[in-house]
């Protein structure tokens, strides 16, 4: 029980206002323990007050299931966050071999067309293309073309 001491401490205090502030600033996947941990003793001490806990606290049958519904939306925000960053590294690493292809394209394109191979004609066009890409993406470099302007 970590957080007995203070969960008690706060009881004893009669200040509800600073025991939510408290429970909310604690970590968000931690919460749902506190709030097991809260039950129990609110159980404890109605039981050593002879209280039927349930006839003490309105709505209190319902706590295990509230809280179980607590745990389920932070663990699927977790989940969607863990998921948002895997796809945005998939996305970075997409975007590496991107521009690690269209580096390949533009030096095999510079190639052909300074060394006037057969299809330097194409090349060229394809070069427009290239560049075309390359703005649009915001990584074009007049320096990478300069061996063909």
């Amino acid at each position: 029980m970590k957080y007995r001491e203070k969960l008690l401490a706060l009881i004893l205090d009669e200040n509800d206002d600073e025991m939510i502030e408290w429970i909310l600033k604690q970590p968000l996947i931690e919460q749902p323990d506190i709030f097991r941990e809260l039950k129990e003793i609110v159980e404890e001490i109605a039981d050593e007050n002879g209280d039927k806990v349930d006839k003490v606290v309105e709505g209190f049958e319902n706590f295990n299931s509230e809280i179980e519904n607590y745990e389920e939306k932070i663990l699927d925000e977790k989940l969607a966050e863990a998921n948002y960053i895997m796809a945005l590294d998939s996305q970075e690493k997409a975007s590496i071999e991107i521009f690690e292809l269209v580096k390949g394209m533009r030096e095999y394109v510079i190639e052909c067309i300074t060394t006037k191979a057969p299809n330097a004609e194409e090349m060229r066009d394809l070069s427009k293309q290239i560049i075309k890409f390359e703005v649009d993406a915001g990584i074009y470099k007049a320096e990478n073309w300069s061996a063909i302007q």
